[in-house]
């Protein structure tokens, strides 16, 4: 595809950092997103040396409303206009596969829907506002494979993805009339440090073996189909929910 520039939150690692390759692979000019900002300042650089493409590393936490605008507004006039965002910023909690519904406290709650869902609610209200970001094309977020079933020791997870998907479809229908799409993929077990964590904590082995492709997925397989969605060769897909999971949910 042309040369564009891409927001890639929760960049500094996994399906986000794969994503951010692919990308600046391709040519583009990235705005990178994460709250880790010494991790960050390392990918940036790394890809910024290896790259033609520019590179801005930006420290955001997306539950901050403010932050997300001005970090938007900071993009657009460093990179110029913005052409899609992909969304990787999320969090499983941290008792995920550890805690029942009962022994979940407000915090972990809290902490867990501050992230997932009004960081998708930030991102979203900003950057489809009308006239802030007009050249805006694509938004691609990432939820899971448990946004459309349950997840044992896990509720709160799984119902931040559920919310996900449809806040992506009701914004796709919402800004479709303005060529803008907004597609969500739901990754199953991706081959990522909080795959194995969650496996470990539930007693489980980390194969992925009981999926109809027998083994987990590679970061840059998400980033493959998240790649695709942002490009024009998606130009007719919208409101879409890609399963990028092994055939587990087949």
């Amino acid at each position: 595809m042309a040369t564009r520039v891409i927001v890639v939150t929760g960049s500094a690692s996994g399906m986000g950092l794969a994503t951010a390759t692919s990308l600046a692979n391709s040519g583009h000019h990235l705005a990178l997103w994460d709250i880790n900002s010494s991790r960050l300042a390392e990918v940036a650089k790394s890809l910024q040396d290896q790259y033609a493409g520019k590179v801005l590393a930006q420290t955001v936490d997306v539950s901050d409303r403010s932050a997300v605008k001005a970090a938007l507004a900071e993009a657009q006039h460093h990179l110029g206009a913005i052409h899609g965002i992909a969304n990787f910023a999320g969090t499983g909690g941290r008792q995920l596969g550890v805690e029942s519904i009962w022994e979940t406290s407000p915090e972990e709650y809290d902490f867990i829907v501050n992230l997932n869902i009004r960081g998708l609610f930030n991102i979203l209200g900003e950057a489809l506002t009308p006239g802030f970001l007009g050249e805006l094309q694509s938004v691609v977020h990432v939820a899971s494979m448990f946004s459309t079933r349950g997840y044992q020791k896990g509720a709160v997870f799984a119902a931040s993805k559920h919310a996900a998907v449809g806040m992506v479809k009701s914004a796709a229908l919402e800004v479709g009339c303005r060529g803008i799409r907004v597609n969500c993929l739901l990754p199953g077990a991706i081959e990522m440090p909080m795959f194995h964590e969650v496996r470990n904590n539930a007693g489980l082995s980390s194969s992925a073996s009981n999926t109809p492709i027998p083994r987990p997925g590679q970061p840059r397989e998400v980033a493959d189909v998240a790649t695709f969605l942002l490009s024009e060769q998606s130009s007719y897909v919208t409101g879409a929910v890609w399963n990028v999971d092994g055939g587990a949910n087949a």
